[in-house]
């Protein structure tokens, strides 16, 4: 062999065992499906798929300027969400298309070194099958592009945050985040004991009602009804273990409902949603669509909340459910977060999970229709 190649090759062994490991290595990681991974590195081109908040969790890890294409991240009727916001650069990246709908042939025509593929199973009818014939497709190219499967908290038998904090680790393993990961998860792990801390010792007699509720009237969605109301662990969120809240809909799905059927739910608290016919308090306190829930306890004594476009679709919601909690609890127990400014903490979270400046918080709060907190000083 001739010397000089000898030497070349030897200097390359030299460099991928000692001073460049991250330039030759591999990693092999077990995602959330428990499919056995092997990733090579580093990794540069990362594709992003499902109703997904990996784009999230990698701006906070540090690695949002990976990305190179996604699906999900994106809103179909505002082309605004937290990761549109917190990456801008996502605006003008190929859009996959969103849930099961992802078009894996584009996907990888980009020449991603991986692709990171969240499943939502939450209230979509066949979404579960659907996903289950997309990671089927997944596997013809696997041997070229690896996929990781990630499983949002709808794919468990009890939804948790466990899953969010799941993928959380995951996504810092394989980007050698582990230590941001790690504070990730403990500051979110801390906004949600101010709420279960404040709400864990009320009795069951004391609970209050609560009906999260999506205004529909006149839309193509709503069918001739006036709402839609939301169960319990709906979307992975709405989390009555740590809220202490009792849902007025005791169903395990969401229904269409009329104005006789809201009234006599009656509950003591209403919560918006994001929902075709918008998620603003004062439409439901003002527009003659709803005149006829004027007499509802909750809207006469004003005590209707919005948690913006946080709640009904978790791609538009990031990192943000402590945030979610923290509004449905103060809403419902108000004497119990006297000392809570929520539109502060939701400042301090912006800072401390993705980095923002005062502007961008400012931008993003408007996004998610969350600027109201600051107004009301709630």
């Amino acid at each position: 062999m001739n010397k000089s190649i000898l030497a070349f090759l030897v200097l390359a062994s030299l460099l991928c065992v000692g001073l460049m490991p991250a330039m030759c290595a591999e990693k092999t990681i077990t995602d959330m499906d428990g499919r056995t991974v092997t990733i090579s590195k580093p990794l540069e081109r990362v594709v992003t798929a499902g109703q997904s908040m990996a784009p999230c969790v990698m701006v906070a890890l540090g690695v949002g300027d990976k990305i190179v294409g996604t699906g999900g991240a994106l809103s179909a009727s505002t082309n605004e969400t937290t990761p549109s916001v917190i990456l801008p650069a996502i605006r003008s990246l190929p859009d996959l298309g969103r849930g099961y709908r992802f078009n894996l042939e584009a996907a990888v025509a980009l020449d991603p070194d991986v692709i990171i593929m969240e499943k939502d199973c939450a209230g979509h009818g066949d979404s579960s099958a659907e996903y289950s014939k997309l990671l089927e497709k997944f596997s013809l190219f696997n041997k070229s592009v690896p996929f990781l499967v990630i499983n949002n908290a709808a794919c468990f038998d009890k939804p948790s945050p466990d899953s969010i904090y799941a993928e959380i680790e995951i996504l810092g393993e394989i980007f050698d985040r582990q230590d941001r990961a790690e504070e990730i998860i403990e500051l979110l792990k801390d906004e949600v004991s101010m709420v279960s801390g404040r709400t864990n010792d009320i009795r069951s007699e004391y609970r209050q009602s609560v009906l999260f509720l999506g205004m529909v009237a006149g839309t193509d969605y709503g069918k001739g009804k006036l709402a839609i109301i939301l169960p319990d662990y709906d979307c992975g969120t709405i989390f009555p273990e740590i809220t202490n809240i009792k849902n007025a809909h005791t169903g395990t799905k969401r229904e269409l409902v009329s104005s006789e059927q809201l009234l006599t739910l009656d509950p003591d608290v209403i919560i918006l949603v994001r929902s075709p016919g918008g998620y603003k308090v004062e439409k439901l306190y003002n527009s003659e669509e709803y005149k006829a829930l004027y007499a509802m306890r909750a809207v006469k004594a004003k005590k209707v909340y919005t948690t913006g476009q946080l709640e009904l679709s978790r791609n538009m919601a990031g990192l943000e459910f402590p945030i979610e909690m923290l509004i449905e609890a103060k809403a419902v127990y108000p004497d119990r977060f006297q000392d809570v400014n929520i539109g502060e903490q939701l400042t301090k979270h912006y800072k401390a999970i993705y980095g923002l400046n005062d502007e961008q918080i400012k931008e993003l709060k408007e996004v998610m229709g969350l600027d109201w907190m600051d107004k009301d000083g709630f």
